[in-house]
C-alpha cells in the first residue's frame, strides 16, 4: 500500500501569478505546473489554461502574452519546447476572461493535439509589452492538466493498484 499522494497529483495544477508593468518587458516565470514520471512512455492530452482576473490598467495594459515551456522525454531522450502554446491578448485587455486549449501547432503551423512521453515537465512565461503604463498590476491563474489516453497500467492484470486506483474516491 502507498504512502503520501497518488502521483497524478503531480499531472495538473493552476499557480496565482501577478505582474506589475515597469515600463520595460518584464517576465516572471510561474512555478512548475506539471511534473510527470510515468515510468512507461505513453500518449498523453492536455489541457491548458489562463484567467484573468485582475487588470488596474483600464483594459489598456499594453500586450499580455502568456508562454507555455514543455520538456517531454521517454527513455534517455528529451525535447525543450518553449513555446509549446501561447495565448496573447490586448489592447484593449478582455477582463475577467478565461482561455483555454487543448491543441497547440508546432513551428510549421501543423496540429498538434498528442504527446509521446515518459516524463513531462510544464511552467510557463508571462510577460507584459507595448507601452503597459508603469505601475499597471494585471492579476493571472494559470493551469495545465495532463492525463495519459490509456491509463491502463500492467500490473492490474495482477490484481495490484500501488496508486490506489482501486479506491474510488
Amino acid at each position: 500500500m502507498r504512502t503520501g499522494s497518488p502521483p497524478w497529483h503531480m499531472w495538473g495544477n493552476e499557480v496565482p501569478v501577478d505582474l506589475v508593468a515597469t515600463g520595460v518587458p518584464a517576465d516572471v516565470i510561474s512555478t512548475q505546473l506539471v511534473n510527470i514520471n510515468y515510468g512507461r512512455p505513453d500518449t498523453w492530452s492536455w489541457i491548458l489554461w489562463v484567467r484573468i482576473d485582475s487588470d488596474s490598467g483600464a483594459g489598456n495594459p499594453g500586450v499580455l502574452q502568456v508562454r507555455f515551456n514543455l520538456t517531454a522525454g521517454v527513455g534517455r531522450t528529451k525535447l525543450t519546447m518553449d513555446n509549446f502554446a501561447t495565448f496573447i491578448w490586448g489592447p484593449p485587455l478582455p477582463n475577467p476572461t478565461m482561455t483555454w486549449t487543448t491543441t497547440t501547432t508546432d513551428p510549421q503551423a501543423r496540429l498538434l493535439s498528442d504527446l509521446p512521453a515518459q516524463d513531462i515537465i510544464l511552467n510557463a512565461k508571462s510577460i507584459i509589452t507595448g507601452g503597459a503604463a508603469p505601475g499597471t498590476a494585471i492579476g493571472l491563474r494559470i493551469g495545465a492538466m495532463f492525463a495519459p489516453k490509456s491509463h491502463v497500467r500492467p500490473e492490474w492484470y495482477e490484481g495490484r493498484f500501488p496508486g490506489g486506483e482501486d479506491e474510488g474516491r
